[in-house]
């Protein structure tokens, strides 16, 4: 209990004004407010709060009721009264009555005479003097807080500010207890966000891993070989590789921090990189891009780094580094690394100058690997927080290939398996801190040897020496099952054959490597289909064929052909007049139309 004493007061006459007597001093007014913050400290739940603010305006004050109204969204509830058969407490509207007057606007009042003001009492309210308090937290409004007498007069300026104090109090326990009091169900909400967020990012992954494809074909006799860990669900690194008949480019960006922030910047590279791609831009245009159109929408302090290499169908190559680290040249025939780095500075935080960039070139031969990777892989630490650094990845990668060389390992996957063992084993248990992308790409060390084979059954060909030519293509493809040049002969041979799969199976694995997707394959790999009478197929193909060349006459005839061996007169008139409309003029078109109009009639 409170222990001030003081003389109680009273409300007197004196030369025609209303006075009170009595009350607090000063020192009783400092012990009061210490007293309250000391008392209001003690609380842990709301219920004994509101106990105890009753309590206390009890003993400082001399009330006949006092309210203490908290804000629930749509009305200030009453939450703490005393009822000695007084009005009864109800909810109120901002701007309704004295406390919503005060909540409204914020600001405490001291109403000395309640009958001036008629539109704030409620019927039988017997109220005449009170002081109402807005209880803020912050710029938060929590309620408000009322001490009132049924004399007019009887509270001044002391009490409004005592009253205030306690309020401001009162609106630092209220946020704690609500805190305590809302851990459990603040812990349930969370798990539910945390189930939710696990699905998002589980979904955030599924088309993460769409747009990086870490199954890559290979390409005019190089193979790649990636390894790709995202530090949680989703990666901040992207990285991407587009094939054209005479080049291919590689892009590895790195986009600061992780998570679904940076993951979503990935899906805008993902998009504007083959952008560029299909406008045939180069490397530092395509760096101009990547910058201009992602930084509007990167949010603040995000920026990303990116290498772009472009490997050409000679396998000479250029690059270009924009702040990422070093392109790797691991050239065979001398069994050394050689670092390639350009001029260059981050994307996305400021306008993109070219004057800051440069394009340089370089060679590869057979054997030789060129290795991209982000910092995830050369900065992790060991639980002895040592990093894995560059030279030991020189290290752990040369000793794969020596493996390989002597028989222990197979192929490009192999190695890059093997390297990623040994650094693991050197990571141990320590935590991983970053994403990693660690991706090879490396020159068929046994490419002299496809070539040769391929000029000789070439020659074999040229003689008219089929089973030869048959055979030494055979052995060029064991050799290099992405050499271009091979990939057609063969594909030659088996239609000279009439062997519709194999034919198939060689065009195919020459559009999908080659990056050589015209319409003309397209419709070739059709015919063969048509050939071996699978329709399904073969339409398919003639499908893609005029998504490239929608002026393709013969494309258009095979694909009526197919619904016609289908019996589908309707869909083959549909697919004619639709080519018609395309080519007018076409004097095939227009008989097959009639022909089918005939038979369909």
């Amino acid at each position: 209990m409170i222990e001030i004493k003081y003389g109680k007061r009273k409300v007197v006459n004196y030369r025609g004004a209303r006075i009170v007597v009595g009350g607090l001093t000063a020192k009783n007014k400092i012990d009061i407010l210490l007293y309250i913050s000391k008392e209001l400290a003690r609380s842990n739940d709301e219920n004994s709060l509101y106990a105890l603010v009753m309590r206390l305006i009890v003993e400082i004050f001399e009330v006949d009721n006092m309210t203490l109204r908290l804000w629930d969204g749509q009305y200030l509830q009453p939450v703490a009264f005393l009822n000695h058969k007084l009005a009864m407490r109800r909810p109120l509207k901002p701007g309704e009555g004295f406390s919503g007057t005060v909540f409204a606007s914020g600001k405490s009042t001291l109403i000395t005479d309640l009958s001036k003001h008629p539109e704030y009492l409620d019927p039988d309210e017997k109220t005449r003097c009170v002081v109402c308090v807005p209880i803020i937290n912050e710029s938060e409004k929590l309620g408000t807080l009322s001490i009132e007498k049924e004399i007019s007069h009887f509270y001044k300026k002391d009490d409004q500010e005592i009253l205030e104090a306690l309020a401001a109090q009162l609106a630092l326990a209220i946020t704690k207890v609500r805190l305590i009091t809302g851990l459990v169900e603040a812990r349930q909400k969370e798990r539910k966000i945390q189930q939710q967020l696990e699905w998002d990012l589980k979904m955030g992954r599924n088309v993460q891993r769409q747009i990086v494809q870490q199954d890559i074909l290979p390409w005019n006799s190089l193979s790649f070989a990636c390894h790709y860990a995202p530090m949680v669900e989703v990666s901040g690194d992207y990285f991407a590789v587009h094939r054209t008949k005479d080049y291919l480019t590689i892009l590895l960006a790195d986009v600061s921090g992780h998570g679904v922030p940076a993951a979503l910047v990935t899906m805008a590279l993902h998009y504007h990189f083959h952008y560029c791609m299909d406008r045939g831009l180069g490397l530092i245009d395509t760096l101009e891009e990547l910058s201009e159109h992602t930084r509007p929408i990167l949010p603040e302090g995000v920026y990303f780094t990116a290498q772009l290499v472009r490997i050409f169908s000679d396998h000479s190559y250029s690059f270009v580094n924009a702040g990422h680290m070093k392109l790797i040249h691991y050239q065979s025939a001398e069994q050394q690394f050689r670092e390639n780095d350009t001029a260059g500075i981050p994307l996305g935080f400021t306008r993109f100058m070219r004057s800051n960039f440069e394009e340089r070139s370089g060679t590869m031969q057979p054997g030789d690997l060129l290795v991209m990777l982000t910092d995830g892989i050369t900065e992790q630490r060991n639980p002895q927080g040592q990093e894995v650094q560059i030279d030991r990845l020189y290290g752990w990668l040369q000793s794969a290939l020596v493996a390989r060389a002597q028989g222990q390992a197979s192929d490009l996957e192999s190695v890059l398996q093997r390297l990623m063992r040994q650094w693991s084993d050197f990571v141990g248990t320590a935590a991983q801190t970053d994403d990693r992308t660690l991706l090879l790409a490396e020159l068929n060390p046994q490419l002299p040897r496809a070539r040769q084979f391929f000029d000789e059954a070439k020659a074999a060909l040229e003689l008219g020496d089929y089973p030869s030519a048959e055979s030494l293509a055979t052995s060029a493809h064991a050799c290099d099952e992405s050499l271009p040049t091979n990939l057609l002969l063969l594909t030659k041979l088996a239609y000279r054959r009439k062997d519709w799969p194999a034919a198939i199976h060689y065009l195919r694995r020459y559009a999908e490597t080659s990056g050589a997707k015209s319409a003309k394959i397209f419709f070739l790999i059709g015919s063969f289909y048509l050939r071996c009478h699978d329709i399904a197929n073969a339409k398919r193909e003639f499908k893609k064929a005029l998504a490239l060349a929608p002026d393709f006459t013969r494309a258009h005839l095979a694909l009526a052909n197919c619904y016609l061996k289908e019996n589908a007169y309707a869909k083959a008139r549909r697919a004619l007049q639709h080519a018609q409309r395309i080519l007018p003029q076409e004097k095939r078109i227009m008989r097959a139309l009639e022909y089918v109009e005939g038979r369909h009639a």
